[in-house]
């Protein structure tokens, strides 16, 4: 696997939002398998190229998948000098590669264009999530919105357009669009994806009558269940930028796997 080749498969897996590492090769000493080589490991441990098979490159791959937990880049040398070194290899040499680890930035789609979804996208963008936007209104009439994500999508029936949409797995959903009727249909679509996170604005009137109308479309309650909705911690507060807290706040918690509590609690 060249450089170029390298490049491509990495412009895959950013589409896709896979996170991988690049393994490289960058000095070789002795007897070694190979002298110069590159390897994509992505984040479910598969494999493209190589740098001469055997344990080296199993344990590279272990490196680099612990580069890819961690966000980090690693110089790493692997000893093949004799069956008791550390790779069990007895080639006779040295070999160093580079490990560099390409998360994925966290994507956030908002689903209507409205105040809450304005506030939602000024402050998922400041998180540091990519953010898409997603509403059935003429580009005109919400271009401020759309200045404010990374990308627009255009959709006139939220269900089958936002169910066919290049959107990557393990996004993360937020459904506050201008009715019910939309509201429903784009929480429809989001139930057919691999998401993270999924979760829709309204009252407790509005939801039952949601998730009725879902039940009878032949929705699993379980798939309900997994929504959060009334979407955001509570926190208080009821203008679009507070509600728009409460939304991030509970995104990253479900995201970084934590419960929410307070800090001050701890240890107590």
């Amino acid at each position: 696997m060249n450089a170029i080749d390298v490049v491509k498969e990495q412009v895959k897996a950013y589409e896709k939002g896979i996170a991988h590492a690049v393994v490289t090769i960058v000095h070789s000493d002795g007897s070694t398998p190979r002298t110069n080589g590159k390897m994509i490991v992505y984040s479910n441990g598969a494999t493209k190229g190589t740098i001469g098979g055997g344990n080296v490159e199993c344990m590279a791959t272990a490196d680099a998948l612990q580069c890819i937990r961690e966000g980090s880049n690693r110089l790493r040398t692997y000893d093949m000098t004799s069956a008791e070194s550390e790779t069990g290899m007895e080639c006779g040499g040295t070999l160093s590669v580079m490990i560099e680890a390409f998360t994925i930035r966290p994507v956030l789609v908002m689903c209507g264009a409205g105040h809450v979804g304005e506030a939602v996208l000024r402050l998922a963008s400041f998180a540091g999530f990519d953010t898409v936007l997603v509403d059935n209104r003429e580009e005109e009439d919400i271009s401020d919105k759309i200045a404010l994500a990374d990308r627009f999508i255009k959709v006139s029936d939220y269900t089958k357009d936002l169910a066919q949409a290049d959107i990557p797995d393990n996004a993360h959903y937020v459904i506050a669009t201008q009715g019910h009727k939309y509201d429903m249909e784009a929480l429809a679509a989001v139930l057919q994806q691999n998401y993270a996170y999924a979760g829709m604005i309204g009252s407790s009137k509005k939801i039952n009558a949601v998730f009725e109308k879902l039940l009878a479309e032949g929705f699993d309650q379980a798939k309900l269940d997994e929504v959060y909705t009334p979407i955001g911690l509570d926190i208080g507060g009821e203008t679009p930028e507070e509600i728009a807290v409460s939304i991030l706040a509970e995104i990253l918690m479900v995201k970084n796997g934590r419960t929410g509590g307070h800090w001050s609690e701890k240890g107590k």
